[in-house]
């Protein structure tokens, strides 16, 4: 694992420990620039002992009231300039990525268990999709927080605590999904394929909690869609 890197016009980046205490990162989350409220970002820094601000995600964390661990991007989405003292890793603004695929890359680096991400999403149907599909080059545990529902990468599986009456999504990001096992669920499969270019696995409901996946071979994305009150979605155990 480095513990240095290059932070352009800010100079060296030095390594820092996570804030708990841990050499590497159990849980990284990555603040980006799409649409997302202060209230999801607080939600999802209350499980993470890393905070990482992708350009614009910056923003968020100011109205969050985070404190960020790194800034990483071009800086394009900023008004001012970064906090002196802030530790940033600055990035081309012509490049083949985007700041958040640089983000994940960089979590992924710092040896993180698991990457929580608030405002993947946006106004541009384009990042939209490409953010979703981008989880498919990823083996760790993510889960995408987004307007009061969660994505989560499932490579091997899942489990959630969830509430009754909840809706789930399974879609694959693989060509094809084998061997997937759902328990909690009204439609269950037990050892079924899932395809991409199909829409089997749409609109499932939790009659058990807590619920979950597993897969034996392929990647899901588990769209999870609390209806009502009761516990908010991004709280589980895997």
């Amino acid at each position: 694992m480095p513990r240095s890197g290059r932070g352009g016009a800010q100079g060296p980046l030095p390594w820092l420990p996570p804030r708990r205490g841990f050499l590497v990162p159990r849980t990284v989350l990555i603040l980006a620039g799409g649409v997302a409220s202060p209230e999801e970002a607080r939600f999802a820094s209350s499980q993470a002992d890393f905070i990482l601000a992708a350009d614009g995600g910056f923003l968020l964390a100011q109205r969050a009231g985070l404190a960020v661990d790194l800034l990483l991007g071009d800086l394009d989405s900023l008004p001012f300039p970064p906090p002196t003292g802030l530790p940033v890793l600055r990035v081309p603004r012509e490049k083949d990525a985007t700041d958040l695929e640089l983000a994940l890359d960089h979590a992924v680096a710092l040896g993180a268990q698991r990457i929580l991400v608030v405002g993947a999403f946006g106004a541009r149907l384009d990042h939209t999709l490409a953010n979703a599909n981008l989880l498919a080059k990823y083996d760790v545990p993510i889960v995408l927080f987004h307007a009061g529902s969660c994505l989560y990468l499932v490579v091997d599986g899942v489990e959630i605590q969830g509430n009754v009456g909840d809706l789930v999504s399974l879609l694959p990001l693989t060509d094809e999904a084998r061997g997937v096992t759902t328990f909690g669920l009204r439609y269950a499969l037990h050892e079924g394929v899932l395809l991409r270019a199909s829409t089997r696995g749409v609109s499932n409901e939790v009659v058990a909690t807590p619920f979950g996946v597993r897969v034996r071979t392929g990647k899901l994305l588990l769209i999870h869609i609390p209806q009502g009150g009761g516990q908010p979605c991004g709280s589980f155990g895997c």
